[in-house]
């Protein structure tokens, strides 16, 4: 039940920011200025923690797949946290394009469309 709220959070945020990718931008702009780690660890945090617990109810190679993306997290969050590349990730999405957000955005959609299936 848990990851099918989720999962519709995650859609309906995905199709409004894909029609509204500047909100989306205004919003990471306007929050990367104040604390620009703290946004990337909380972020990354709970998706690691997300993909790990649907990965522990669904089955097969969906299972497999939510694990590797999880593993990939907690990768990219020791690599993010050790270096300077955090401000550098970050200074990069702030420069790029309206369209690039808009298919962040789709990717979130799909991502909530795996936690509906895992639910």
């Amino acid at each position: 039940m848990f990851f099918r709220i989720v999962g519709i959070l995650w859609i309906l945020l995905g199709i409004w920011w894909m029609m509204r990718p500047q909100r989306l931008q205004r919003v990471f702009v306007k929050k990367a200025r104040k604390t620009r780690k703290k946004i990337m660890l909380v972020a990354m945090v709970i998706a690691i923690g997300l993909f790990f617990s649907a990965a522990k109810y669904a089955s097969g190679i969906l299972a497999n797949v939510l694990l590797i993306f999880g593993i990939i997290g907690i990768v990219k969050a020791i690599l993010f946290f050790t270096t300077d590349l955090s401000d550098k990730v970050i200074d990069w999405w702030l420069k790029k394009p309206l369209w690039v957000w808009r298919v962040w955005a789709g990717c979130f959609t799909l991502m909530g469309l795996l936690f509906q299936r895992v639910g």
